[in-house]
């Protein structure tokens, strides 16, 4: 609708000349702050707002598209003071009091942004961006109690109100792990609404996804591994940051469960590798843990193919130096290499078998060729003189 219509409007309606001219300067007004606006102008649309707040307090549309500028420009105190009086004014509107709630947020007020939200679902019960926030928040208050009542109460009450919500299903879970086989129905609804519910966009699911491992991984509860995988299965594609820290998951999964019935060593190993320090303390630890191996390759050789069989993920994190040991090639030269180098920093390992008990390491006997020459025999190079006045000096 044009001005020329709007002001016809105006025009129409029963008031007296006085006011219709200060409704078509209003209109006027805020028309001139819109394209101030569209035409990144923010400066001169809040002079323009301020001017005509001056002259109407209580105008909710120029309040509103003044917080808005407020914010834009980088002063969003100025802009939460506005929202504060529209929610005020307008104390039943639902959107403005979510609006308001998220600003308190940016600015970490987590009580104010908390007791705003409680407001904002009983105002608009469906909105699952305000149940979502509202958890949150309770979570930033660091009361443990009050979080998860909160997160079971938005649960119950947006499943109530036909709302899904993938988020507040992962703060269940976090909150009922570990130990604790009722954690399962929540990966089943978030299941659920990944394959029949509301569509997000595929960060979103990720983002959930990634906050799962990391509650998996943290309370070592990998026996739900498996549903992160139907998970992963219902998206087109993942990135490869996500599919990094899954197949981490995975490995630390191997680790908790490996068989104790390997020897102590290559559990050692195992773990040094995949703590993925590069310190120099940890890498003289595992040039020991291998010269245990090497030197005792017989006893350890079975092992490694049995974990080549049952963990193989955890044979890859070292399969250079397994594959090159158990192909025999150079062997007795890989462990030389790797005394070498911890002697070259004073180190002596200490070595174990693959049945734990400790041997020492290989010292090689220096062995003559042919027999002792006496040191008044001739020397045997020619010379003609005694072997102690020649090559023996």
């Amino acid at each position: 609708m044009g001005m020329e219509e709007r002001y016809k409007k105006i025009e129409a309606i029963d008031a007296d000349d006085a006011t219709k001219s200060q409704l078509k300067e209003r209109l006027y007004l805020l028309d001139q702050a819109e394209l101030a606006f569209k035409e990144k102008r923010y400066e001169d649309e809040i002079s323009i707002l301020e001017m005509l707040l001056k002259r109407a307090p209580d105008d909710i549309k120029a309040k509103i598209m003044l917080a808005i500028a407020y914010k834009t420009m980088g002063n969003p105190v100025k802009s939460i003071r506005l929202w504060e009086e529209i929610c005020e004014a307008k104390p039943n509107v639902g959107e403005y009091s979510l609006t308001l709630a998220l600003a308190y947020r940016r600015q970490e007020w987590t009580q104010k942004a908390l007791n705003r939200l409680k407001k904002t679902v009983e105002l608009i019960p469906t909105n699952r961006i305000a149940w979502e926030h509202l958890v949150d928040c309770s979570i930033e208050t660091e009361d443990n109690h009050e979080a998860m009542m909160n997160c079971f109460g938005a649960l119950y009450l947006s499943k109530e109100y036909g709302v899904e919500s993938i988020k507040l299903n992962v703060c269940a879970f976090s909150f009922m792990v570990p130990g604790n086989d009722k954690a399962d129905k929540y990966l089943t609804a978030i299941i659920e609404i990944m394959r029949n519910g509301e569509k997000y966009n595929k960060e979103y699911y990720e983002g959930a996804i990634d906050e799962l491992l990391w509650e998996i991984d943290m309370a070592e509860c990998y026996e739900f591994m498996p549903r992160i995988k139907e998970m992963v299965d219902i998206l087109p594609d993942i990135s490869e940051k996500l599919a990094e820290y899954i197949m981490d998951v995975e490995i630390n999964a191997e680790i908790a469960v490996i068989d104790e019935t390997f020897p102590e060593v290559l559990r050692r190993l195992i773990k040094l590798i995949s703590g993925a320090c590069n310190c120099i303390e940890c890498e003289r630890r595992l040039i020991s843990l291998e010269c245990s191996i090497l030197t005792d390759f017989e006893g350890f050789n079975p092992e490694l193919k049995r974990l080549s069989m049952e963990y193989p993920k955890l044979y890859a994190l070292h399969n250079n130096f397994f594959d090159e040991a158990v192909s025999g090639i150079d062997r007795k030269r890989l462990l030389e290499a790797r005394f070498q180098t911890l002697s070259d920093d004073g180190i002596e390992p200490i070595l174990l078998r693959a049945d734990g008990s400790e041997i020492n390491p290989i010292v090689e006997t220096y062995r003559r060729e042919g027999r002792k020459i006496g040191r008044n025999e001739m020397c045997p190079c020619g010379s003609g003189k005694k072997y102690k006045k020649c090559c023996s000096e």
